[in-house]
């Protein structure tokens, strides 16, 4: 077991260097700084409408940043996903307790 606890601290340090982990850091920033930006994500948080929701999504999109910052986190998630996976697979569980 200490071998697999080994390799997946070697993993984590190979993540954090990663592009991946740079893209979605750097665009973070870019997207915490755009005061512009975090308003209108604020504003609808507050919105029930769903056409107003989906129209202020598809905005919210349009924005590079926000586009590169999604598609590094989705990446990532589906990493987590996967390993997360792999290792049910390993240890016979089907959920965490």
């Amino acid at each position: 077991m200490g071998i697999i606890i080994e390799k997946t601290y070697e993993f984590l340090d190979a993540l954090d260097n990663s592009d991946l982990i740079k893209n979605l850091t750097k665009y973070k920033q870019r997207l915490l700084n755009d005061a512009n930006l975090l308003k209108e994500i604020d504003t609808l948080k507050k919105e029930t409408e769903n056409a107003k929701l989906i129209e202020g999504r598809k905005h919210i999109y349009e924005n590079n940043d926000y586009k590169m910052y999604m598609e590094c986190y989705s990446e990532l998630s589906y990493l987590i996903f996967k390993i997360n996976n792999k290792y049910k697979e390993y240890t016979s569980t089907h959920n965490c307790s």
